[in-house]
């Protein structure tokens, strides 16, 4: 599989929260820890293994 413009997207994604950390002071690095572990699993959905991860799961829920 090629994962690299995954990993372009979260590369970009933490030069972002560098930069916004930067600008503002106050934002904890508690924050932005949780913004990070929000955005990896944000990207790892829209994957073609999320997707079928997320396909899998609701097929296993459906009541037959």
């Amino acid at each position: 599989m090629n994962y690299f413009p995954h990993l372009i997207a979260l590369v970009v994604g933490g030069i972002v929260l560098c930069i916004i950390k930067r600008k503002y002071k106050k934002i904890r690095n508690r924050e932005l820890i949780i913004i990070v572990i929000l955005f990896v699993i944000l990207v790892a959905l829209f994957t073609a293994a999320g997707m079928d991860l997320i396909k899998r799961f609701i097929n296993f829920i459906q009541i037959q």
